[in-house]
């Protein structure tokens, strides 16, 4: 009887990561990464059919995107409210980075917002936030809850114009914190991550190295190293993240 039980429990896991779907509706975003509609379909169709998967806010994460980049970023947000209150797990951890960096870039937004309004009425941007957090409220911390990286940069070329020009980031972003220069960005274009071994559970937990650009790193499942974190170690497929994209690559 417990052998039983223990055969339908595997079948079960097995059913619940539907790895072939994905790799499926993955190389269908590849191909045809504008196709918006026909994407959002597809996912649609692949959460309708795997309701207990464990690899659908992977899916949904690609839907997120799509919607974003076919401007309808309501749907979007509705998605994404939805990963931030997700439970633990290392794939749920994973999507719930994307949330949380394309909500810190719309969030940026208000930020830039508050400057323009601060910009138009003194003809220079302010030395610090807190000047003009004072006339418009804004989101006085990113989504990672660390305060926004604001100063003034002014023109190489024109001295004497420092409060001209401004740069504004998130810590964890960086130079992705602008949200229509990061859905411009071709799909997981700055994740380089290749993975050569599967290697046995390091601390109890099963690990990859990756070849980074050229140096190893070693990252356990619900692990990561800088911007990468590494989400599913399945039989045939591997799923990364960074705080932009996902990123679906072969088990070696």
């Amino acid at each position: 009887m417990f052998r039983l039980w223990v055969v339908f429990v595997l079948s079960q896991a097995v059913r619940a990561e539907d790895e072939e779907a994905l790799q499926d509706l993955w190389k269908q975003h590849v191909t045809t990464p504008d196709d918006h509609e026909s994407i959002v379909k597809a996912c649609h169709e692949f959460a309708g059919g795997h309701a207990g998967d464990s690899l659908l806010p992977v899916v949904r994460g690609l839907e997120e995107w799509h919607l974003l980049r076919a401007n309808r970023q309501p749907e979007a947000l509705q998605l994404m409210a939805e990963d931030l209150a997700a439970g633990p797990g290392p794939v749920n951890e994973g999507a719930r980075r994307l949330a949380q960096g394309w909500m810190t870039r719309l969030d940026r937004e208000q930020v830039a917002g508050a400057l323009q309004g601060y910009y138009r009425k003194e003809v220079a941007y302010p030395k610090t936030l807190d000047q003009v957090r004072q006339a418009t409220p804004f989101p006085s911390v990113d989504r990672f809850g660390k305060p926004w990286n604001y100063k003034l940069t002014g023109f190489a070329k024109l001295p004497g114009f420092i409060d001209q020009k401004y740069a504004l980031e998130s810590a964890i972003l960086g130079d992705v914190s602008d949200f229509n220069g990061a859905l411009k960005l071709p799909y997981a274009a700055r994740i380089v991550a290749v993975p050569v071994q599967v290697l046995g559970p390091q601390g109890g937990v099963p690990t990859v190295k990756f070849n980074l650009a050229g140096s190893a790193a070693l990252i356990g499942v619900g692990q990561g190293a800088g911007n990468l974190y590494l989400a599913y170690l399945g039989a045939h497929l591997i799923v990364v993240c960074d705080y932009t994209h996902w990123k679906i690559l072969p088990r070696p």
